[in-house]
């Protein structure tokens, strides 16, 4: 519990001030190598002459928009004295919604299931230790409002002001915080611990011993396998009511498909651990193995198959690249570049390759295509 009576802002204006003007920047990663946020507010009196302003960066945790928006709010209230009656100016219409819902009106417990609700909770706070009267009004944004354009300008001068600190995120007057590795968590507390559920699921499955018969784990990208498994459309389920496809990429990810290897290791009662690939009775019979046996008859190989289906997705991937928007102009060696990542390399396949095959995103694609695109594109 914070029980202390702690302050965000360590600006004091004068009773005489009378509107808030408040805006925030936001860079994200889309379009600039690291998320920046930043807010700025201006104070006025009744006679429309600015008694103070202030900007500033946020610290980089949950960026967002929005964030950025509701933080500037929550700083300029802090700056306000005892008992003020006040206007603030925003041209955020989502502000605007979320302070009904979430300040004038009784507390409601679906805000702690929303991005943010520490930021409202303090803003709650804030309200109540200082009994203020706060109404809210909407300006057009990038209109003819002087006041509003130039606090515009000071929140996007924030981003390129060296002078500053970003506020730290602990500086919170919520009456509850929970906090993981000393940071307050303001996201949706179910939500984030089924993610640190599924990070250590995916932990466990990194781990295996299954992975690391060829090279080392780390070269595989194991946040964005777990992302295209989850979001795989093809994951659906048959008219029987079973995801079929689903468990088939599962075993075939895990190394559970019945090859002879996996059979000597299940029952090996039954299954001599000294037999070999009954095709060429030199290898044993992995699921590796499969695809590159000599043995196995041209017209019965799953290689040519799998050649001609890893070069369509090439080949498809190549294509929405090209046309995906990206952090900087694509160079001409862009196309030749991809194409010739050893994870495409299929005669013989790579170790990458054969990664690919079950599902485990290379490192190496992932690093490559980092230095063009955000990781939301990729």
């Amino acid at each position: 519990m914070n029980n202390q009576v702690s302050r965000i802002s360590d600006i004091q204006l004068p009773s005489s001030v009378s509107t808030l003007y408040i805006d925030s920047s936001f860079l994200p990663p889309s379009s600039h190598p690291i998320s920046s946020m930043a807010y700025a507010w201006t104070a006025i009196d009744p006679d429309g002459f600015i008694l103070e302003s202030h900007y500033n960066n946020i610290s980089s945790i949950f960026p967002s928009a929005l964030r950025s928006e509701i933080f500037a709010l929550l700083h300029g209230l802090d700056s306000l004295p005892q008992n003020s009656k006040i206007t603030v100016a925003t041209d955020c219409a989502q502000l605007l919604s979320l302070w009904s819902l979430y300040v004038d009106a009784p507390f409601i417990p679906r805000m702690l299931k929303e991005s943010n609700h520490l930021l409202w909770s303090s803003i709650r706070t804030i309200m109540l230790q200082k009994n203020l009267d706060v109404t809210l009004i909407k300006v057009p944004a990038h209109a003819d409002d002087p006041l509003n354009n130039h606090v515009d300008a000071l929140a996007k001068a924030a981003h390129t002001d060296s002078h500053l600190s970003s506020c730290p995120p602990s500086e919170l007057m919520a009456p509850c915080i929970l906090q993981f590795n000393s940071l307050p968590v303001d996201m949706n507390i179910r939500k984030f611990i089924r993610d640190i559920f599924d990070a250590k699921s995916l932990l466990t499955l990194a781990v295996l011993p299954r992975f690391n018969s060829y090279s080392s784990t780390s070269d595989i990208d194991w946040a964005c396998t777990k992302f295209c498994l989850n979001n795989n459309k093809q994951f659906v389920s048959h008219r029987n009511g079973r995801s079929e496809f689903c468990g088939f990429c599962i075993k075939l990810l895990l190394d559970m498909l019945p090859t002879l290897t996996t059979l000597q290791r299940r029952k090996p009662h039954l299954y001599n651990p000294n037999w070999l690939c009954p095709q060429c009775n030199s290898f044993p019979e992995t699921l590796d193995h499969l695809w590159t046996c000599p043995y196995i008859l041209p017209e019965f190989s799953p290689l040519n198959t799998f050649k001609t289906l890893l070069l369509a997705l090439r080949t498809n991937y190549l294509d929405n690249f090209l046309s995906a928007t990206s952090l900087i102009p694509l160079p001409d060696s862009f196309a030749a570049e991809f194409t010739a990542l050893n994870c495409w390399d299929c005669d013989p396949p790579s170790i990458s390759c054969l990664r690919l095959a079950r599902g485990l995103i290379p490192i190496s694609l992932t690093e490559f295509l980092g230095n063009y695109f955000s990781s939301l594109t990729i």
